[in-house]
């Protein structure tokens, strides 16, 4: 009666522990070793001869491990994403900031001065303004003395004017800066399309790989309950053969996210040089 106790208990310990796993169902390990599994295979083992027991035992324990590796793979994978997914909304975000002070400040700049001038030109302009409507009188003495007015208001308009177009050759500048400084780090970041198309298709390749294994775990078990060792060799050989190519998958995945990173790393050093 403890027995099974225990059993019971451990079978539904496994199956809490596979339903709460953070990366969910799809992505965890399709076998699942509980003592209820070690247990009909130990049997099975135990009525085959000693050689094919001996590769039996061989092939479980690689399974164990291949298994192990697929889930610890598996969080790596989804940390190196995670991570990946933050740094790259924050380097976006860093784009849109490239030069933006610089920018600001020159703006600001450039509509102060014209706040600051734009008396002067309005004196400036109605000064001229009132020339022109009294050039018909005849006051010689009236016109020369608005005239010379004029024109030494018109060398401060002048100068004002420079002062003007200097700073918005600055804004100018800073502008042309920061829209060559974006784009450059668009284009570098641009190098992660690669990298996460090739990791769209090791997943695809590791899904399609995950649907056999399932199959084959499903056949493993069958085989173990009814204590058949040569299909229960059959099912574990196909089964260790399909988690070394998800190994290699996985690994794939883990480098490529590592290039994704990288290129991230890179702009991310552009948009703040």
């Amino acid at each position: 009666m403890n027995k099974l106790y225990k059993t019971g208990f451990l079978l539904l310990l496994s199956l809490i522990i596979v339903l709460t796993s953070p990366a969910g169902s799809a992505s965890a390990s399709a076998t699942v070793i509980t003592s209820s599994v070690q247990a009909s295979f130990d049997l099975t083992a135990a009525t085959a001869d000693s050689t094919v027991r001996a590769r039996l035992k061989s092939q479980f324990s690689e399974l164990t491990a291949l298994s192990a590796q697929y889930d610890s793979r598996e969080v790596q994978i989804r940390t190196l994403h995670d991570q990946n997914a933050e740094a790259l909304n924050a380097v976006r975000e860093s784009i849109k900031n490239i030069d933006l002070a610089s920018v600001t400040r020159q703006s600001a700049a450039v509509a102060s001065a014209k706040e600051r001038y734009q008396p002067l030109f309005d004196q400036y302009s109605a000064l001229n303004k009132r020339i022109s409507l009294l050039k018909g009188l005849k006051d010689k003495t009236l016109n020369s003395v608005l005239k010379a007015q004029s024109e030494a208001m018109k060398l401060l308009v002048q100068i004002a004017r420079q002062e003007i177009r200097d700073k918005e050759a600055l804004l100018k500048a800073a502008k042309d800066t920061r829209t060559r400084r974006m784009a450059a780090a668009r284009k570098t970041l641009a190098g992660i399309d690669r990298p996460q198309s090739a990791i769209k298709s090791q997943k695809s390749a590791v899904s399609a790989l995950n649907k056999r294994l399932t199959a084959d775990w499903s056949d493993f078990k069958s085989a173990i309950r009814k204590q058949n060792p040569a299909l229960a060799g059959q099912s574990l050989s196909s089964m260790v053969s399909g988690y070394r190519q998800i190994a290699a998958g996985k690994l794939k995945i883990i480098e490529y996210e590592q290039a994704v990173a990288g290129v991230i790393a890179a702009t991310l050093k552009q948009t703040r040089s």
